[in-house]
């Protein structure tokens, strides 16, 4: 019996495209709420860039920052935050290399653009504010470099040196990660809270990140916007967000 369904957020539940929800998938997730399903979002996004959605859908257990925070009835339940050697070890990198960096957590968002590199400002959705970081240190959840990936080499190097990892966006820049975690250890935190197993839950997500969660749900489905290595994991391929890719496939499933 499935009892929560997780949730990606960019592309599976509101589009980057025009930064809106289609009323279809508001509707899928408050059916979900009537049949007794918890939804939850499992996101790379901090907090604070969607409280409004939250709030709308109503949502009080989520996973925050790719695992690094985990909120469950409203309440953090586990905040792992990245310690302040091991970032600046990324931020020496990047000022060598003339990259745009900075760091996030639940609260805000705060970088160092290079001076004539202003335009990295333009990949960073409104919703972030993001404010100067300066040579301060804020005890963050996640770093980012702006970097393309013909320097993954360095970036991964560094990251790997200090016990963490990098994950892609795109070709604008990465997020740097604490090596242990993963929105599937966040995801099993806030299940244990639940008292729910992963035998139990669905997944839906669009993007690489989304791949160690899917394969350990019961279904993991990839919307049909997501990229080509998740479709390869998933158990179901839905439409794209659309074509009302998450009503459909939870019709299809039976779930609402």
């Amino acid at each position: 019996m499935i009892k929560a369904v997780f949730f990606d957020f960019d592309d599976t539940l509101v589009s980057k495209k025009d930064h809106t929800m289609r009323e279809n998938t508001e509707k899928a997730i408050k059916l979900l709420e009537k049949s007794g399903i918890i939804p939850v979002i499992a996101t790379g996004r901090p907090k604070y860039t969607i409280n409004d959605y939250l709030e709308r859908l109503s949502i009080k257990n989520a996973v925050f920052l790719n695992g690094h925070t985990v909120w469950h009835e409203g309440k953090v339940v586990y905040d792992k935050t990245i310690d302040e050697e091991r970032a600046r070890a990324m931020f020496d990198l990047a000022k060598r290399n003339d990259f745009s960096y900075g760091l996030l957590n639940n609260d805000g968002t705060y970088l160092n653009l290079h001076p004539e590199k202003m335009s990295d400002l333009d990949v960073v959705d409104k919703e972030y504010m993001p404010q100067e970081l300066g040579e301060r240190y804020i005890s963050g959840n996640c770093l980012w470099i702006f970097a393309g990936s013909r320097y993954d080499n360095i970036l991964t190097d560094t990251a790997e040196r200090n016990n963490m990892r990098i994950l892609r966006w795109n070709e604008a820049g990465v997020d740097i990660i604490s090596k242990t975690v993963s929105k599937q250890t966040g995801v099993k935190i806030l299940l244990e809270n639940l008292g729910i197993d992963f035998s139990e839950i669905v997944s839906i997500g669009d993007g690489d990140n989304d791949i160690e969660l899917l394969q350990a749900s019961k279904i993991g489905i990839a919307m049909g916007n997501g990229s080509k290595i998740l479709k390869g994991y998933a158990d179901m391929v839905t439409d794209s967000i659309d074509d009302d890719g998450v009503y459909k496939a939870l019709v299809k499933l039976g779930l609402i």
